[in-house]
């Protein structure tokens, strides 16, 4: 009888542990942060704004533009170029971005005590309480307020 105690006492605190670590792990939706968080919008605003000003370079040079073969392909050089520039810029936001994203995850992770957070994209299922989109959209936010900006 002791040793069906004892077995049953391990079964049980195996379970418990199992069932605890179960609410270490949380997702979160990496799409709804850059679309809402407020450096997912000023970098959406830089890229918007590095997007108009190539294509207002490259609309002054159009009207500028000469009839001649050479003169049209100059222009469409130059039209690859700030194509280019754009993308590079895309780039560089976009790392800046995720940087920011990563770090304040681990710090939101180490606040929380989370073992594991997944973007929600992986999840198939998730219980609802298990999102935590929101609250590290909030997080996030108030630590992008009083640090470093997306430049």
């Amino acid at each position: 009888m002791k040793k069906f105690v004892a077995v049953l006492s391990v079964f049980l605190l195996m379970a418990l542990s199992m069932i605890v670590k179960a609410a270490d792990i949380v997702f979160i939706d990496v799409q709804a942060v850059v679309n809402n968080s407020k450096a997912g919008k000023d970098a959406q605003a830089l890229l918007e704004e590095a997007g108009k000003k190539a294509q207002a370079e490259v609309e002054a040079k159009q009207k500028t533009l000469k009839q001649d073969q050479k003169s049209q392909e100059e222009f469409q050089a130059f039209a690859i170029q700030k194509q280019q520039e754009v993308l590079k810029r895309r780039d560089e936001l976009l790392g800046q971005f995720m940087k920011l994203v990563q770090d304040n995850l681990e710090s939101f992770a180490k606040e929380k005590n989370y073992s594991l957070i997944v973007d929600k994209q992986a999840v198939l299922y998730g219980k609802p309480e298990l999102d935590k989109t929101q609250e590290f959209l909030n997080y996030f936010d108030s630590k992008y307020e009083k640090g470093p900006k997306i430049k």
